[in-house]
């Protein structure tokens, strides 16, 4: 399949657990699906949902929880609670159990309260953002070190941040109803920012990175329509995403398996574009996975997609029994 070479260049470790290729005419990844929201944390077989079942193989109790990411790189789930940062070391999770080992815990400053924060992952540090307080945190992916502090003097509130890697630092990047930009985290002079055209009168709704073409890609809206904008190198550009009627709306990365953007329906941004789909429904928690298929959740019902087709090929639905808001893939042996 195509995109197993693919795979072995840019994930790396994950290649060897391949073992086949992927796709839904193939064996799947060995693999677990986490889920978090409603203070907890349920483990999916990826094969089961790909399948006909949804029955969690573990559960976690998570008072408290906002996010969870996962990397690869480092081999850690990481937790956001309202108080703390935790991470867990996933070398014993397996495709019938993943147990709660004892976290590296990093607690938030006092007083600070992230709920409603989100994370997002960066080359050798997690970014944790807690837009109520206006205070975002760097903490090293290796759980060591304390949580160092972001400088964010100058950026309004509803402010959405990701990390940027360049020239081996890792940069804070940001979107606004007006700019796109980057600058160090440790200061509030841009290294590089381009004004918004056309600007936004609503969001901004999520950025991220795109790892498999070292890019920023950023969702906000206009008054009439969802907007996609795309900083590649030093030119900013945007498009209309997702049909007619704004809102609030996020992005689902792989680098492997493809992007997407998700809210009111969906739309496969790459490798191929596939148009706004199912936009009737609102999305509130996806995923792409490295095996190609995309997850998306609609309150407690999940369904799944094989995006190797253009447009993607439409699976199954799965009733969950609880209503996720966040979702990372987790290859195991």
């Amino acid at each position: 399949m195509k995109r197993l070479g693919f795979t072995h260049l840019v994930l790396g470790s994950l290649a060897l657990l391949l073992g086949a290729c992927t796709g839904s005419q193939e064996p799947p990844l060995p693999a677990l699906v986490a889920m978090g929201g409603g203070g907890e944390v349920r483990f999916y077989r990826a094969k089961d949902l790909q399948g006909s079942t949804a029955s969690p193989v573990t559960t976690w109790n998570t008072p408290g929880l906002q996010d969870l990411a996962y990397s690869n790189g480092f081999g850690r789930l990481y937790l956001l609670l309202g108080d703390r940062l935790e991470a867990y070391p996933t070398q014993g999770f397996g495709g019938d159990a993943a147990p709660q080992p004892s976290p590296t815990t990093a607690n938030l400053p006092s007083g600070v309260d992230c709920t409603g924060g989100y994370l997002q992952l960066g080359q050798n540090r997690l970014l944790a953002h807690c837009p109520r307080a206006s205070r975002a945190f760097l903490w090293n992916l290796d759980g060591s070190g304390n949580l160092k502090e972001a400088d964010l003097t100058g950026l309004p509130p509803e402010v959405r941040l990701a990390l940027f890697p360049q020239g081996g630092e890792e940069l804070l990047a940001y979107i606004t109803q007006q700019a796109l930009g980057y600058r160090p985290w440790q200061t509030p002079t841009p290294s590089l920012e381009k004004p918004l055209d056309p600007q936004a009168s609503q969001g901004p709704y999520d950025l991220q990175l795109d790892r498999s073409q070292g890019r920023l890609l950023g969702l906000a809206a206009t008054a009439l329509e969802l907007r996609l904008y795309t900083l590649e190198g030093q030119t900013l550009s945007s498009r209309k995403v997702l049909g007619d009627f704004p809102q609030r709306s996020r992005l689902a990365l792989d680098p492997v398996g493809g992007g997407v953007a998700y809210g009111l329906g969906f739309q496969v941004l790459f490798p191929k574009d596939s148009g706004p789909q199912q936009t009737f429904k609102t999305y509130a928690a996806g995923l792409v996975g490295p095996d190609g298929y995309l997850y998306l959740v609609q309150d407690q019902t999940l369904e799944v997609y094989d995006l190797t087709p253009s447009p993607p090929f439409f699976l199954r639905q799965l009733n969950l029994g609880f209503s996720p808001t966040s979702l990372a893939f987790i290859p195991v042996e």
